[in-house]
């Protein structure tokens, strides 16, 4: 008899439900991972919101931490019983892009919970090549939050932040938080505007320099850093379909540098190119992370966790899988207080 376990599985009706799933051993060069804690991402959002199509049958959850319960033949670097964190991208493996590191930018890339099945379910099979052991001292729930981390420091990588710097970060969201982690990770000054007071909370505690309120007194102390030319760098981490990206440009010194982190659901949105040129401010956009310069981005962001594991105030909200109408809905609305929701299996089987 085959054996199974629980999973979450987008429907026809672009609902989520809990069902059951068979469980297959992992192929050559897969692992499986029986999860520990997988979070709810804005993308995932997205789908929930109708913004993307889901595909049915899919298990969604790309924020994935676990212990390897299985290994495939020809998987050396990790090993059965050892606590990893799953760096979701799929790809070829042989295109120009991946060869250089570059894999976040392969034609056949694709994204485990999007592409092929993911964590919200007590088991998930991934490519090995995905696996990072986790430091020691990270659990699981901390070892989630590196897929959202990742992200960051692949940004800041790209526009080579220095430790001198000022950053202003536009949202205090899973992304603009995790991206005051690692702002501060590279020693750099941190100023976050903030929407909610959980948020704001949260900022403090993960040791903002400053934390602005999104509130005309608020506004007028962004006016202020634009009038003294204090914000070396911006960035946008919100997305959707407002006009947070000329926000985040407006406030940018002269020669200044706007990092675009927030995925957008509309493919134009407002910006000021003549601003942009006067000034010669520079946008830098950037997705997920990959290992352009050798090192990954998504073990850095493992190794800024075990630094950090203040960053652990960012998980808010915790559920089983049989509450996953619980857990979307507290995610989608910042009324609950939630910051990250995480699904636990193991503390729930």
């Amino acid at each position: 008899m085959n054996k199974t376990h629980r999973a979450v599985h987008w429907q026809e009706d672009m609902s989520l439900r809990l069902g059951k799933a068979e469980l297959i051993d992992p192929d050559a060069g897969q692992i499986q991972i029986a999860v520990g804690s997988a979070g709810i991402c804005g993308s995932d959002l997205h789908f929930f919101r109708g913004d993307f199509p889901a595909r049915p049958g899919i298990v969604p959850g790309h924020e994935i931490a676990g212990v390897v319960s299985k290994v495939g033949a020809g998987v050396t670097h990790v090993f059965e019983g050892d606590l990893v964190g799953v760096e979701p991208l799929l790809r070829c493996g042989t295109c120009r892009f991946c060869v250089t590191g570059d894999y976040h930018v392969c034609g056949d890339r694709g994204l485990v919970g999007e592409n092929a099945s993911g964590g919200m379910a007590d088991f998930v099979t991934v490519p090995a090549n995905t696996a990072f052991k986790a430091p020691a001292g990270l659990d699981a729930e901390l070892a989630a939050l590196a897929e959202p981390l990742a992200c960051s420091v692949h940004g800041f990588a790209k526009m080579r932040l220095a430790a001198y710097e000022t950053v202003f970060i536009l949202g205090a969201g899973s992304i603009g938080l995790t991206a005051l982690v690692v702002a501060k990770a590279y020693g750099a000054k941190t100023i976050i505007l903030a929407r909610h007071s959980h948020q704001q909370a949260a900022a403090r505690e993960l040791g903002a320099d400053e934390v602005i309120a999104d509130d005309e007194a608020g506004h007028e102390r962004i006016r202020e850093l634009r009038h003294l030319q204090a914000i070396d760098v911006s960035v946008e981490t919100v997305g959707g379909k407002g006009d947070t990206l000329m926000q985040a440009q407006m406030v940018v010194r002269p020669k200044g540098r706007l990092l675009v982190l927030g995925v957008f659901s509309v493919q134009t949105v407002p910006i000021n190119p003549l601003h942009l040129a006067l000034r010669e401010v520079e946008i830098i956009g950037s997705m997920t992370y990959a290992a352009s310069d050798g090192h990954a981005d998504y073990d850095q962001a493992l190794n800024i966790l075990s630094d950090y594991p203040v960053a652990r105030c960012l998980v808010t909200h915790r559920f089983s899988l049989d509450q996953v109408a619980e857990a979307f809905a507290a995610a989608d609305d910042k009324r609950s207080g939630s910051i990250k929701v995480h699904f636990q299996p193991r503390e729930h089987a």
